[in-house]
């Protein structure tokens, strides 16, 4: 059954993907990157905890939604610092190679943030393949961002989070990739 309600999850997150499409039609948040990656950060975390089975206080769930928001910053600031350290790639390689790297330390950060919080099996290995499926499927958005105008910013914080929750949706419910890690002893069958 999983920690979540998935199917309540990944309603609220395509509510927030509108959200984050019409914040960027309409140019509302082009000034300040700050506040798009913290606004980024609390509705991924505000859809993971209203879409929690078992009942947890207010002021846990604000917490964990505070602190997504700060780590979703801080990737930015990932970002920026990655944008200098790897000045010497050419411009495209360079974003995607940055790009990347923000993908996968805000996948880390974040969820190691719900281990501590709400799942104390998420093993670091999961944690782990869960954040390299989160840097593929930004690259892909990415690219496809490249040859469709219409494809905002927006566009690759959707294609992030539903890359996470997904594969949060199969560790929970699923059993997760370590069922399918651990050697079976000789002589048995699957």
């Amino acid at each position: 059954m999983g920690h979540l309600n998935y199917s309540r999850h990944f309603s609220v997150l395509a509510a927030a993907t509108v959200i984050l499409f019409l914040l960027g039609h309409w140019s509302l948040l082009n000034d300040s990157l700050v506040v798009t990656f913290a606004l980024n950060g609390a509705l991924h975390a505000a859809a993971l905890v209203l879409a929690l089975r078992a009942p947890q206080s207010l002021a846990r769930k604000s917490t964990f939604v505070a602190i997504a928001a700060v780590l979703s910053v801080l990737t930015l600031y990932v970002g920026i610092i990655g944008l200098v350290l790897f000045a010497v790639l050419p411009g495209n390689e360079r974003l995607y190679v940055v790009l990347g790297v923000c993908s996968l330390s805000g996948a880390i950060t974040y969820a190691s943030l719900i281990r501590l919080f709400w799942l104390r099996n998420f093993s670091s290995r999961l944690i782990l393949a869960m954040s390299i499926v989160c840097v593929l499927a930004t690259s892909l958005a990415y690219l496809a961002r490249t040859y469709v105008d219409s494809l905002g910013a927006w566009w690759l914080a959707a294609a992030w989070w539903f890359a996470f929750s997904g594969g949060l949706w199969i560790i929970d419910t699923r059993g997760g990739l370590e069922i399918n890690l651990k050697r079976r002893p000789r002589g048995t069958t699957p």
